[in-house]
């Protein structure tokens, strides 16, 4: 409000300025905004005011196009107060105008608000009539501009209010009337929003809910109109906001739900009357006359009625109503004739067209006259031109043929000497041939022999690398058996010399068992990914290819390693989802995820946590295991991730639990034997993330 009264401020200095200094043009655009700027607050009075000293400094400096505008602006301005006579007043003289200097937008508009008028007077073949030439005006000179969506939102208003048999005059099905309208309003909302236009699309947005009520739809009813009112508080077109108070209560009248309904029809009351919204009050006032007969208070019933036919006189009474029909009779046949004289124009720049056309072709035809006589005397010429050439031609021929026959003669006889030249070429050829052919047999063995000898070499470089490396984890396995097997059978060895002396007590008992337990535990580990580490490099060993469910497998993996992750009170989060499927072995599968999770345990913080994710496509199925951890150096992910099944050297966990480095060289070495691929990454103090990647099976 605030932003509105320094507004107001600025305008009257604007014009006071304007004036001192002479500047009508100026002063003219100062009070027409200043007119559209209280028209858009509903403060009509003033609009009239500002609109009417527009219209005089137009006037005083012959500015036309000013005089229409302000005239269209003030028919505007009376159809929004449902005035409808001084509305048809003003557009007809503004019509006029527009015509007179050829403004299409004007006309177009003007057009736009006498359907509107019709449609207010409930006339609805006639403001279709109307409201389709604006419409198709519109979308030739602005596609997708604010006219359409208005036009689209009246057409649609309408179909709304057409009788049956207004709809079955126009050849309109009755039971399209509802989807007719919808779709229209459908195409003018988006619009609005675009155009930034909230009292247009709030009243677009109530229409539909008008719609929805009579379709039968209460529910989508009540949402658009809910929206309505969410879009009323960011405007200030007090019109649009009475209508929709009156609406929503409507809406809550056909469900029977009388207090929401009064509540709204007050709502209404109060802004139309404060803004003298009189086509909104009338309405208002006949429904809560009709409310409250229902309600058997009839004494209210008859005071809203009594309301209702005072506004309904003011706007539509005996005298008003004979001026309506006037100016509709005279802007009828005000466009009528104005259509027959630019018919005849038409038919006259028509006819002038067709004479210019005649004496046009008649000229064609005298110069097609010439050009064939001019063609015809080339023709001639060209053709003795052809005839002199041909016997030119004709005695080059003979000439040509006598120097040929001589030519020829004395070609047989450089052939024959030819030919007997090539027969003594053809026999040295052969001879060199024949030698060429020995010496490339001979380059060929030689070169055979040595791309088989770099072949044989390759290939024994390969396999001494991977003896090395065979040789290098045998090392390691004999190394950790000799240490790792050692330490937990002593354990084992020193707790029964404990149990023998009978002297300990029951708490070190328990603390020896439990870290006898822990060191077997992992012994038992040990053994375990040793033997299937050996089994695997046994010569013949195939896996055995079957459809696995990932999620069902990583379910029952997780369930032997509950009482170690309770030990680090870890948690657990599978996002794993249940179509994706593996064609994997299942049993070296769940051992592969085992020893990843068992990883991820070992080197995860305690209350830490472990996330398993899945991604699946029609060709590969892929599983990360996610820890957040102390992470792995760059030059351990590097040769884990390099080819080949390389020794990892081992490290402490976060709980300093043992490794032995065979758990990782058993996952490359099973998801390898599984044509998959198995990747690290990691980040020190951050987490390691393992891959694997295995072909995917289809679920049916």
């Amino acid at each position: 409000m605030q932003r509105f009264d320094l507004a107001v401020l600025y305008i009257d200095s604007a014009a006071n300025l304007a004036k001192q200094l002479k500047l009508n043009i100026a002063l003219y655009d100062v009070y027409e905004r200043a007119g559209r700027l209280h028209h858009g607050k509903s403060r009509y009075a003033e609009a009239l005011t500002y609109y009417q000293r527009a219209y005089d400094v137009s006037v005083a400096s012959h500015n036309i196009r000013g005089q229409a505008g302000v005239l269209l602006n003030m028919g505007a301005l009376y159809l929004d107060i449902k005035d409808y006579v001084r509305s048809l007043e003003k557009h007809q003289a503004s019509l006029t105008i527009f015509e007179q200097i050829g403004n299409s937008d004007g006309i177009n508009s003007c057009i736009m608000n006498i359907g509107l008028i019709y449609l207010d007077l409930n006339q609805i073949e006639k403001a279709l009539q109307y409201m389709k030439r604006a419409l198709a005006a519109f979308e030739k000179e602005d596609p997708g501009g604010r006219g359409i969506a208005v036009a689209q939102q009246a057409i649609a208003l309408a179909y709304m209010r057409a009788t049956e048999t207004e709809l079955t005059k126009m050849g309109i099905p009755y039971s399209a009337q509802y989807n007719m309208a919808l779709a229209g309003l459908n195409k003018a909302l988006p619009i609005a929003f675009k155009e930034d236009d909230p009292g247009l699309a709030s009243a677009i947005l109530a229409d539909m809910g008008e719609v929805y009520d009579r379709k039968g739809d209460t529910e989508q009813a009540l949402v658009v109109l809910k929206k309505a009112m969410e879009i009323d508080v960011s405007h200030e077109e007090y019109i649009v906001t009475a209508e929709n108070f009156y609406k929503v209560g409507l809406h809550f009248i056909k469900l029977e739900d009388d207090k929401n309904a009064l509540h709204y029809f007050r709502l209404a009351i109060a802004v139309g009357e404060k803004h003298r919204t009189l086509g909104t009050l009338k309405s208002v006032y006949e429904q809560m006359s009709y409310l409250f007969e229902r309600q058997k208070s009839f004494d209210s019933s008859l005071f809203f009625f009594r309301k209702h036919i005072a506004v309904r006189d003011s706007l539509y009474g005996e005298e008003k109503e004979k001026e309506i029909t006037r100016q509709q009779l005279r802007l009828d046949i005000d466009i009528r004739d104005r259509e027959y004289k630019y018919g005849r124009q038409l038919m006259a720049e028509e006819l002038k067209q067709q004479v210019l056309l005649a004496e046009r072709q008649k000229d064609q035809l005298a110069l097609a006259e010439k050009e064939k006589s001019l063609q015809r005397l080339l023709f001639l010429q060209e053709q003795s031109k052809l005839e002199n050439e041909a016997r030119q031609q004709a005695d080059a021929f003979q000439l040509q043929q006598d120097r040929t026959r001589f030519e020829k003669a004395i070609t047989q006889k450089q052939i024959i000497n030819q030919q007997l030249e090539l027969q003594y070429n053809r026999n040295l050829n052969l001879i060199f041939l024949i030698a060429v052919l020995v010496l490339l047999g001979t380059a060929a063995a030689i070169y055979q022999s040595q791309r088989k000898g770099k072949r044989l070499n390759a290939i024994i470089s390969v396999q001494k690398k991977e003896l090395e490396e065979l040789i290098h984890v045998k090392d390691q396995v004999l190394g950790t058996l000799s240490h790792d097997m050692r330490t937990p059978i002593n354990s084992l060895i020193s707790f029964t010399h404990l149990l023998e002396q009978d002297g300990i007590s029951q708490d070190k008992m328990k603390l020896y068992a439990g870290q006898l337990k822990n060191s077997l535990g992992y012994t038992q580990n040990l053994m375990d990914n040793l033997l299937k580490w050996a089994t695997s490099q046994i010569d013949g060993f195939k896996p055995n290819f079957e459809p696995v469910n990932l999620r069902e497998i990583t379910i029952q993996v997780l369930s032997t390693l509950g009482e170690t992750m309770e030990q680090k009170e870890m948690t657990v989060e599978n996002y794993i989802g249940e179509d994706i499927c593996m064609m994997a072995d299942k049993e070296m599968l769940a051992s592969v995820i085992r020893n990843l999770l068992t990883n991820a345990i070992k080197f995860s913080h305690k209350q830490g946590k472990i996330t398993l994710t899945s991604v699946g496509d029609e060709k590969y199925s892929t599983l990360s295991v996610v820890d957040f951890g102390i992470g792995m150096e760059d030059q351990k992910v590097v040769l884990i991730n390099s080819a080949g099944s390389h020794s990892v050297k081992s490290s402490r966990g976060t709980g300093q639990e043992k490794g032995n480095g065979l758990g990782l060289i058993l996952c490359k070495s099973f998801v390898t034997m599984m044509n998959g691929e198995m990747k690290a990454e990691s980040e020190l103090n951050k987490g390691t993330v393992f891959t694997i990647q295995l072909p995917a099976v289809k679920v049916v």
